[in-house]
Formats: structure tokens, C-alpha cells, sequence
């Protein structure tokens, strides 16, 4: 009996160890329990620029006028035939993605990496600034929550509230930053390679934007001042290095409506396309001569081809006008004598690019410069801050490595020189605010949510439509078709909103 109970016990030792040791093994140490922070941010950038880029040839890029379809090519966006459908992805897609932001601050949260959760902070306010502009009033406090029992359909709050929130959220990621150990680090950072006072000085220009957007309806001059006077409590962007500028390491996720295999012409831009710079820009370009036309625009194809036959002939630009219907297209053509080929493609340069620019040293010039002239207590010299506003966004596009101008178009130093030197650049008294809104739509081209914002609260540069265009200009977009099913949706509109869905033609709450 006594052999038989010892080896009992050493089997039921041999089994429990076994099991222990199965238990360890198992373990994936590729599957972890605890999720690091920094996987979830790479996708969290990309996807947040991507909700920037589809704007450009979109339906912001068209309201706004950076682009325009050759007539009766785009019969919702240019002739603003618009619907809920209209705008579902746009809504689904920014969403979606602020799921994956709120997941990052709680583990932020939860790991004690206060780094973490600012750029959680920074990013959903990047993103929800743009579904606020676009739409007005949105869920905040309850977005990217549908996971969460109670909130499968989130609690919608006005535009200003949204506002409010979004300034305060930046205002907590500068103090987190501020207060962080300098010795943190932020992983797999691709905007700005774990620079914390880099995401800094971003969130502080956001703020500045987003206080300059709303200044039409609130009082916001002393904190516009607060931030331009004290660098040191509130850092912004120093140069055209410190501006938030996405660089991409692949050829898929790029601007990806006007960014094709190379044609084989040697032209390197896409002719065959239905889209066309539109001639407000085009226009307003060479009015002085401004060398961002041949960065921004293509000769026009018929002026390629006749260049390429005898060098001799010069190239030629030319604008398309927006929202043109087919019948008023086709009769453009008889009245000019042009055709489709005589209007000119996005440019060569921006082809190639592989760059995203989600908010520039420019614009953060611009908006300070328009502080200093509407009397906001912000120190400085409103020629001067104009000045250097215009210099940073030529340097937007320097020569890359030995490529010729043929080859890459680029700004040289002489041509920016010669550009800013002309008097009809320099900043006037009596158009001081036009001249600089028509600037940051000019440095906003391809962003089209933001050329639209400013154009919108401005209303510069002056916009016509189509001579026979369904309605008026957008100003709002339309919440998508499913998102019309929210019943906290409905009830918003109803308590709100006297019961009727907005359109593409209700103002948002920013507007003047």
C-alpha cells in the first residue's frame, strides 16, 4: 500500500509540474495581454491624414474651388446634387477610426504614459475638428463608443459645446507634454519620430486655428494672444521642419485620387482624368506670377504636346471653370475654339510627392498675422509676419536631391526672391484680410477641409458657382444616410434643430 501511495504522489507531481510548464509555454509572446500603446498609432496617424487627403479632389476640394470637373463629369460634388449617400464614407471612415483613438488614451491611461494619452488628445481633436467643420454639431464625448453597452448610438452635442471640448483637450495635451519626463519616448511615432515638443507646438497651432475659427462668434483675443505671446508656455512652429507634415515610406496610402503608374507620354501627370485645376486658382496664380503655379499646375495637354514638337512653344495654364453643366461645357468649347486638352491637370510635382501636410508653418503665420491686424493684442508686425508667412510656403517645396526643374518642378531661392520682392505682394492696409485669406487658401491647396473652413468664415477669395448649379455653394455637409438613423440623430434635430435634417446650404455654427 505504501508503494502504491508513493507512486501515486510522484504521478499526480509529474502532472501538476507538466501542466505549469504547458501553462508557460503556451503563452504567445506575440499575442500580449496588455497591448502597447504604439501599435495602435501608426494607423492612428495614417488614418487621420487620410480623412485630411480625401478632401482634395473631393467634394471640400470642389466646393472650394482648389478643383473643378471638366462639365457634367461630376454632377454631385461640382453641381451640388448632394444627398445622404453623398458623404458616407467621409462620416464612417473618421468614426471608425476614433475607436482606435479613445483605446489609445486608456492605455495611455492605464500603463502611466502621459505621452500616449496626449497624442491620443492631439489626434482626436484633429479628426473630430474636421467632422465638426464639415458637419456642425457631432458626438464628442461619446464618439468612437458604439462598442460600449448604452452608447451603440452616441449623444450628439452643438457645434460650439464640440467647440469648447476640443480646446480644452488640447489645452490638457500641451500641459501633459510640458510636464513629462523628457526621457519618454514615443514609439513608431511616424509624424514626427517621437519628437514630444514637436506634437507640442502641433497641438498649440491647432488650438490657435481652432480659436481663430470660431472668432467670428466668440470673443477669443486674449487667448489667441496667451499662445503667440508666450513661447515658452505655449511652443509653436519655429520653420518649416516643425510643421505637421506626414512623409509616406509607401506608394498605396498616398493622395491617392490624382497619384497613377506614370503615363507614357512623359508628361508626368494624368491627362486622361476628368478633374482639373480649377481656374480660380489658376488665375489667381499667375496674376502675379506666383511660382507655386508650376508646382500646383500642369501645362495644359495640347501646350505639351505642341512643346514637345518645336521647343519654341511656350506652355500654357489654364484654369476650369466649376460646376459646369455637359450642355454649357460643350458650349464653352464652340465659343473658344478649346477642348478638354486645353485645361490644365495637377501638377508634376505633386505626382511625386510623398508628403502630407496637416497643418503648416503658414498657415500658422497667416493666422497670426490676421491676429495682429484685427487688433488681438498679438505682438509683432503684421507686414513682416506676412511676409515670412508667404516664404514659408514656398519652402513647402524645395529642389529635390539634383533633379532639374524639367524633371521636378521646385521654388529656387531666386524665384521665391523675385516673387516677394513685387509690390503688388506686399501686404496692403485697405486689403489686408482678404489678401491674407486668399493666401491660406492658396497654401491649403489639396487640403480641401481646410481651404473650405477658411473660406467659409472668411469668405475669401470670392467663389461663383456654376451658371446653372442646384443650389448655392456648399457650406455644411449633409450627415450620411445612415447616420440619419441615429435616433439620438433624430432626436437632435428635432429638439434643436425644429425637427428638419440640415442641407449642404445650413450654415455652421462658425460662420459670420
Amino acid at each position: 500500500m505504501r508503494t502504491y501511495t508513493y507512486f501515486l504522489a510522484v504521478i499526480l507531481s509529474l502532472t501538476l509540474g507538466s501542466c505549469r510548464d504547458f501553462e508557460a509555454i503556451n503563452i504567445n509572446p506575440n499575442n500580449p495581454d496588455v497591448v502597447p500603446p504604439e501599435t495602435l498609432l501608426p494607423p492612428i496617424i495614417s488614418g487621420a491624414v487620410n480623412t485630411m487627403t480625401s478632401s482634395g479632389g473631393g467634394h471640400a476640394g470642389q466646393f472650394v474651388q482648389h478643383i473643378a470637373y471638366v462639365g457634367g463629369m461630376s454632377e454631385g460634388s461640382g453641381r451640388y446634387n448632394l444627398t445622404g449617400a453623398s458623404f458616407r464614407e467621409e462620416w464612417n471612415g473618421a468614426m471608425r477610426l476614433i475607436k482606435d483613438v479613445n483605446q489609445l488614451r486608456l492605455l495611455g491611461q492605464q500603463n502611466q504614459q502621459p505621452q500616449y494619452e496626449a497624442l491620443a488628445l492631439i489626434l482626436k481633436v484633429y479628426i473630430l475638428s474636421i467632422m465638426s467643420d464639415a458637419y456642425g454639431d457631432i458626438p464628442y464625448n461619446e464618439a468612437g463608443m458604439g462598442d460600449v453597452a448604452g452608447l451603440e448610438f452616441p449623444n450628439y452635442q452643438a457645434q460650439q459645446e464640440v467647440y469648447g471640448l476640443m480646446l480644452a483637450d488640447l489645452e490638457q495635451a500641451n500641459q501633459l507634454l510640458r510636464d513629462a519626463d523628457p526621457s519618454l519616448t514615443i514609439n513608431r511615432d511616424i509624424l514626427y519620430n517621437g519628437n514630444l515638443q514637436n506634437w507640442r507646438k502641433f497641438a498649440n497651432a491647432l488650438k490657435v486655428r481652432m480659436l481663430m475659427r470660431e472668432s467670428e462668434r466668440v470673443d477669443v483675443s486674449a487667448a489667441v494672444a496667451e499662445i503667440f505671446n508666450n513661447p515658452e508656455s505655449y511652443p509653436l512652429f519655429e520653420g518649416v521642419e516643425d510643421q505637421a507634415t506626414l512623409v509616406y515610406n509607401n506608394n498605396s496610402d498616398l493622395y491617392s485620387w490624382f497619384i497613377l503608374n506614370p503615363p507614357a507620354d512623359g508628361s508626368g501627370v494624368n491627362y486622361d482624368g476628368n478633374d482639373r485645376v480649377s481656374d480660380v486658382m489658376v488665375n489667381m496664380l499667375q496674376s502675379k506670377a506666383d511660382p507655386r503655379l508650376y508646382i500646383y499646375v500642369s501645362p495644359t495637354r495640347n501646350s505639351y504636346n505642341a512643346h514637345r514638337q518645336n521647343a519654341t512653344t511656350p506652355y500654357a495654364y489654364r484654369g476650369q471653370r466649376a460646376g459646369l453643366s455637359a450642355l454649357e461645357q460643350d458650349a464653352l468649347y464652340q465659343q473658344t475654339g478649346l477642348n478638354r486638352d486645353d485645361f490644365s491637370v495637377v501638377g508634376k510635382r505633386i505626382r511625386k510627392e510623398n508628403r502630407a501636410f496637416l497643418m503648416t508653418y503658414s498657415e500658422t503665420l497667416f493666422l497670426k498675422a490676421e491676429a495682429i491686424v484685427r487688433n488681438m493684442g498679438v505682438q509683432g508686425d503684421a507686414q513682416s509676419v506676412y511676409h515670412e508667412a508667404l516664404a514659408a510656403s514656398l519652402a513647402k517645396w524645395p529642389q529635390v536631391g539634383q533633379a532639374s526643374q524639367e524633371e521636378t518642378p521646385y521654388i529656387s531661392a531666386e524665384q521665391a526672391q523675385v516673387f516677394l520682392s513685387r509690390e503688388d505682394v506686399a501686404l496692403q492696409e485697405s486689403t489686408a484680410l482678404q489678401q491674407i485669406a486668399e493666401q491660406q487658401w492658396i497654401d491649403a491647396f489639396l487640403n480641401g477641409y481646410e481651404g473650405w473652413a477658411s473660406w467659409r468664415r472668411t469668405g475669401y477669395p470670392e467663389l461663383q458657382p456654376g451658371p446653372s448649379v442646384i443650389a448655392q455653394i456648399p457650406v455644411r455637409y449633409v450627415y450620411s444616410d445612415n447616420e440619419q438613423n441615429n435616433p439620438n440623430l433624430i432626436k437632435w434635430v428635432n429638439e434643436q434643430m425644429g425637427g428638419t435634417m440640415p442641407t449642404h446650404n445650413t450654415k455652421v455654427w462658425f460662420q459670420p
